[in-house]
């Protein structure tokens, strides 16, 4: 916010120089000035907001058969995981016909191919170089595999054959990251004696650039989903239980935000730390990141007494939401991770089978694989 207040600082002499002549036409131009200075004094805990910002009014009714309006094809990938693979499937990332896959609980990351067969494990639980003792976060460019130990504050690289690479330190306390396409990293954090919330990094991880701060009232950044995406040449942030996601370009430029409006729904500010409490008093809050491709929305969001998945086009603005609970059909994403190349990226498990209206909607291997314990990746392709 502070290079903003400089920058509209020169603008303002400039303007003065060109009206000198008619000063009273300088006052309005001085009370937009000292609203900026006010707000680089005050919002030091907001993230950067000059940017361009789009609102939605989200639509929280559900509406029966939304997502076949949306969803054109659905394509099953049975995964022929090792056995014991997965106690939970936490993050899921595509990177070239590779899916990546994080079970957090097991601090565990596993790649497939697009036909589902194994290829490799990226290191282990350990103390030595080249292990970790909790893996959170993950992600993968064209040089590496990226793990984030949070338990003790280190990235560890592997090539993408699962080959170790390095281990380096981090002076503070990750939550979740991208890799930029400059060798810099965009870094969401946990609350630290840095009280950085959001920040750019170099490439051996100082921070070069901090876009938002904790305050007392927000301390929590404990997210089980991935705060960032990345859609075509986009990066998309939304923090815990926030209501707004902002855009990056690929080298970490802050260039555009979306307000989500949930209405009389929306939680309070200053409850925005305790999702359990939110629940409860059955307000509206997103999940994880949204994935916003065109103008198509899904959103995993936490609707009153429901979960459900929004299915929305900001556009023609029409939409609804589906319980991903009770009364599935083929086309229902349960819980979208990702997106890749026009389709949504989701997944099913065993449990999942019991949602369904009528599981022999679902191909028969399909079902025969999730009733053996084993997981299914699913790519919803979303209509043009």
């Amino acid at each position: 916010m502070h290079f903003l207040c400089v920058h509209f600082l020169g603008q303002l002499n400039v303007c003065y120089s060109n009206f000198k002549s008619k000063r009273y036409e300088i006052y309005p131009l001085l009370y937009i000035f000292l609203f900026f200075f006010i707000a680089c004094k005050e919002n030091k805990t907001d993230i950067i907001p000059c940017v361009p910002q789009t609102k939605v009014d989200v639509p929280l009714e559900e509406v029966s058969g939304i997502s076949s309006s949306f969803i054109d094809t659905v394509l099953f990938v049975k995964l022929q995981e090792p056995q014991n693979t997965f106690r939970n499937l936490d993050k899921l990332k595509i990177y070239g016909d590779t899916i990546y896959i994080l079970d957090e609980r097991l601090s565990k990351l596993m790649s497939f191919d697009k036909e589902g067969n194994f290829i490799t494990q990226y290191g282990e639980r350990g103390r030595s170089s080249s292990e970790y003792v909790r893996v959170n976060s993950f992600d993968v460019d064209k040089h590496y595999v990226y793990l984030y130990d949070d338990a003790s504050e280190k990235m560890i690289s592997f090539t993408h054959g699962g080959e170790f690479v390095q281990k380096v330190e981090t002076p503070f306390w990750g939550e979740d990251f991208k890799a930029l396409e400059n060798g810099s990293f965009l870094f969401s954090l946990k609350p630290g004696k840095l009280n950085v919330k959001l920040c750019v990094t170099d490439s051996h991880f100082n921070i070069k650039k901090v876009f938002s701060y904790f305050d007392e009232e927000d301390q929590d950044n404990y997210s089980n989903y991935s705060l960032f995406q990345k859609v075509g040449d986009s990066i998309y942030y939304t923090d815990d239980m926030s209501d707004t996601t902002h855009v990056f370009t690929p080298k970490g430029e802050l260039v555009h935000s979306y307000l989500f409006n949930f209405g009389k729904y929306a939680p309070p500010l200053e409850a925005r730390y305790d999702a359990e409490q939110l629940i409860k008093e059955k307000h509206v809050f997103m999940y994880t990141c949204p994935l916003i491709y065109d103008s198509k929305l899904v959103m995993f969001l936490r609707n009153r007494h429901l979960r459900t998945v929004l299915y929305y086009d900001m556009k023609e603005r029409i939409g609804g939401n589906k319980d991903i609970d009770k009364g599935l059909s083929p086309t229902d994403i349960i819980i979208p991770l990702c997106m890749a190349d026009g389709y949504v990226v989701g997944y099913l498990e065993d449990y999942c089978l019991d949602r369904f209206e009528d599981k022999t909607t679902l191909p028969a291997d399909v079902v025969q694989h999730l009733e053996n314990g084993y997981r299914v990746v699913a790519f919803y392709r979303l209509k043009r």
